[in-house]
């Protein structure tokens, strides 16, 4: 009797075991194993096919096919022929043929699943990387000739967060734009967040002018951010911002006490904007002028009140870091000061 274990295992290597048809293929190695004498000897094909005959008393089965199945275990390395040569080939079959044709189709398997499993990869890719709402408009189109422009949307998760502001917010953006980034904590997205950070610099080597509000308490999280960023890539973002502004490149990160009255959000000009609803789980809703004008106004009105009173990074000094209530020692504010300190011993270009 097969137990539950061996019979997954064998299903897994497309062995199927029972009485099926099927399943004939292991019943007939099994054939073969049981009139098997001790030490094996090789059989004729005469006396395997009587064997099977009796296993399954009243069957149909034909020399034919019986001839077939004895060759796919022979392929397959699971049974032996001795005398291959010979006029009447002789066959052979225990443990060691049994383990070497699993081996065989076990190596035969894996490279089977590595190609689906790359071919898969590309699928699952291809899938996460569609925008569904620009799918949307141009299913619509295609199908009725008429282009319609969405005005709203939901969004579940930072994936879809990250993957929504970047074809609505950062692609779009031109020299001359104005990108505004509310963050009050880092919670949601520290998990790639230095990835994700990366399009801001990008945006900003094109001309586009980027506006990246922080606040205090999202510096103040300290064991969060450790956990998620490690120093070098931390460091490195800190200085790509500085080598950016020592560069001439419209960017700016300010940080304040907490914007009043306003979103976590993102925006372009003041054309459209994603915000976050909750951060627990992760929703957010993306909206465009004609949808609400008045929301992106009064976000946008309340953003730009609050810049003028924060302050930059590159004015960031240890006396202001002690003033916030952000311990000297901290991950973020050594990090900080290590960066400021590199930054501001180089000699500018």
């Amino acid at each position: 009797m097969i137990d539950e274990k061996t019979k997954a295992a064998l299903r897994s290597l497309g062995l199927v075991t029972g009485s099926s048809v099927d399943s004939r293929t292991l019943n007939l190695l099994g054939a073969v194993l049981r009139i098997q004498e001790y030490p094996p000897g090789p059989l004729p094909f005469k006396i395997i096919y009587e064997s099977m005959m009796k296993d399954n008393p009243g069957s149909s089965l034909t020399k034919a096919w019986v001839q077939r199945v004895l060759k796919s275990l022979v392929d397959n390395s699971l049974i032996r022929v001795e005398s291959e040569h010979a006029y009447r080939k002789m066959y052979l079959a225990d443990v060691s043929t049994v383990m070497a044709g699993l081996e065989k189709i076990k190596s035969e398997t894996i490279q089977k699943l590595n190609r689906q499993r790359s071919v898969l990869t590309q699928q699952l890719d291809f899938v996460m990387s569609m925008d569904c709402g620009s799918l949307a408009e141009n299913l619509v189109e295609g199908l009725t000739g008429d282009r319609q422009k969405l005005s709203s949307r939901f969004i579940k998760g930072m994936d879809e967060y990250y993957r929504v502001t970047n074809s609505t917010i950062f692609e779009p953006a031109k020299e001359g734009d104005i990108i505004r980034c509310s963050v009050m904590t880092f919670v949601p997205n520290l998990q790639g967040a230095t990835e994700r950070t990366d399009r801001i610099f990008v945006a900003a080597a094109r001309g586009v002018e980027v506006h990246y509000s922080l606040t205090i308490e999202a510096l103040k999280q300290d064991g969060a951010i450790r956990s998620e960023i490690t120093p070098d890539a931390l460091a490195r973002s800190i200085a790509a911002f500085i080598d950016c502004r020592k560069e001439g490149l419209p960017i700016d990160i300010r940080f304040n006490d907490g914007p009043k009255n306003t979103y976590r959000f993102m925006s372009l000009n003041n054309d459209s904007m994603a915000f976050m609803i909750s951060e627990n789980p992760i929703t957010a809703a993306w909206i465009n002028r004609d949808f609400n004008p008045g929301l992106i106004d009064n976000a946008i009105a309340n953003f730009d009140s609050q810049w003028e009173k924060s302050i930059s990074l590159k004015d960031f000094s240890p006396e202001y870091l002690k003033k916030t209530g952000i311990p000297p020692h901290s991950y973020i504010a050594k990090t900080l000061a290590d960066v400021l300190r590199t930054k501001g011993d180089e000699k500018e270009p």
